[in-house]
């Protein structure tokens, strides 16, 4: 089991990413962990995958990205939200407790702050990888 998930090596609201609102950009998940799968999501954004251990894949938009052991994907978010903050969530699936990193996407003309619990994703649910899998 591991001690904690982090994003970009920072710990629990270490991470924050800054984007200009009518933009696209490129992010890079990896699972470095060597025991436990994750579960990636950007509260009110949607991600489409473009790329899976360096090789293109089909285009489809997710809401959240189940990320296994060792496996790393690109993906394309648009800022087309409100401009304002939003979670950045990073937690573990099939483990007990579930362990989350979080971090902050945070809109260069932010209008408001973090309010309320982050999103919460899937945690043991064995059909949602399957189906995920399916798709890429």
């Amino acid at each position: 089991m591991p001690d904690g998930v982090v994003i970009n090596g920072r710990g629990p609201f270490g991470t924050s990413l800054t984007f200009e609102g009518g933009r696209t950009y490129r992010l890079r998940i990896v699972n470095v962990g060597i025991s436990s799968s994750l579960n990636f999501r950007i509260e009110g954004h949607k991600m489409m995958l473009v790329e899976t251990e360096g090789s293109h894949t089909a285009q489809n938009l997710y809401e959240e990205l189940d990320i296994h052991v060792g496996q790393s994907y690109s993906v394309l978010v648009k800022a087309n939200q409100a401009p304002g903050d939003y979670y950045m969530v990073a937690s573990t699936r099939f483990t007990n407790p579930v362990l989350t990193g979080i971090g902050i996407l945070h809109y260069t003309n932010s209008q408001f702050r973090l309010t309320g619990p982050p999103p919460a994703g899937p945690t043991i649910q064995i059909d949602h990888s399957l189906n995920q899998a399916r798709t890429i």
